[in-house]
């Protein structure tokens, strides 16, 4: 997996998080048929990210270079935008523009800060067990090198469908009462989508391909396989299937050529899906929906949302990029 196709994975991703978000920009309208309920029960978008996590830090691990330093300076870098982010349009346009819509006491700040808590962005509920999941994923990619690929992969759907019953048996009810107890399921969930990339990674590292010759390249094909993979995936109400569905969905997209218009949208939209991540709710759910809510049409909203957000990305990724830098990160 090239970087290129890498950014492409992240693109799809963030496309789909603002689909799957859609339904929570207050008073919309026109969510409520088949179509719409299709695809965004199939959008679920965080185990793209994990997935391509998974194989670039596999890579850094067989090269060498996953220590504890690479792995405080880039998580350093991850926090440097979400903190921009929330300086911005918690501290900054939030105080002006919309008083007394953000707590800004320092407990709630602090909690906020560390993304221990998201009561000013609930989109970011991923960010500090995607931290934790990175800490572990040496001792993670150890184990996977000592299984080999098929145990690995094996232990990876058994893990995930344990956790799965455990949680949906037992913990979920509580989890939204405990926020320690939210990140352990969310990791434990999250670490066998991470094997995966790993061992995706492992394989072309030892000198194999994870493409198919004869879907290699053949663009149009692939692309009605995905569309056929969302249609299915969106008949199931389980949550359950989500890995599964984006695991086939990266791998078919490994498959289509890098040339023409499309992928270069997705891969432009992938580099800045960091940004675009932090930022999403407020661009339309926390502050703006009065004016999205004027467009009347989902499919508008979602492209209208989909380019601001990447404008703001585009305006912060300079700052942060250079923030990072400043610090030698």
């Amino acid at each position: 997996m090239s970087r290129e196709q890498s950014a492409v994975i992240k693109g799809i991703a963030i496309v789909l998080m603002l689909i799957y978000h859609l339904n929570n920009i207050p008073g919309i309208q026109g969510l409520d048929n088949v179509v719409a309920d299709t695809l965004i029960r199939a959008s679920h978008p965080i185990n793209y990210f994990i997935l391509v996590s998974g194989y670039g830090l596999y890579c850094a691990y067989f090269q060498g270079r996953l220590t504890w330093g690479y792995l405080f300076k880039r998580t350093l870098k991850l926090y440097i935008a979400y903190w921009l982010v929330l300086l911005i349009f918690v501290i900054g346009i939030g105080s002006f523009f919309y008083p007394g819509r953000f707590d800004l006491s320092w407990d709630v700040l602090l909690v906020n800060l560390v993304a221990w808590r998201w009561d000013y962005c609930i989109f970011t509920w991923f960010l500090f067990p995607y931290v934790l999941m990175s800490f572990t994923a040496r001792w993670v990619f150890h184990l996977v090198d000592r299984l080999g690929t098929l145990a690995s992969l094996a232990a990876a759907v058994l893990c995930y469908l344990a956790v799965a019953v455990i949680v949906s048996t037992f913990l979920a009810p509580l989890m939204s009462h405990y926020h320690a107890l939210n990140h352990i399921v969310v990791l434990a969930q999250s670490i066998p989508v991470l094997v995966v990339g790993a061992v995706a990674a492992r394989h072309v590292l030892t000198g194999h391909g994870l493409v198919w010759g004869k879907l290699n390249g053949k663009n149009l094909l692939v692309f009605l396989l995905i569309l056929v993979s969302f249609a299915l995936r969106g008949q199931f109400h389980t949550m359950v299937l989500n890995p599964f569905h984006a695991t086939l969905v990266a791998w078919l997209v490994l498959h289509i050529s890098k040339d023409g218009w499309p992928m270069t949208i997705m891969a432009e939209l992938g580099k800045k899906s960091m940004i675009m991540w932090f930022a999403q709710r407020f661009l339309a759910v926390v502050m703006f929906s009065e004016y999205y809510l004027l467009l009347h049409w989902p499919v508008l909203i979602w492209v209208v949302w989909t380019i601001v957000c990447y404008l703001v990305a585009v305006l912060l990724m300079p700052l942060s990029t250079g923030l990072a830098k400043r610090f030698h990160l």
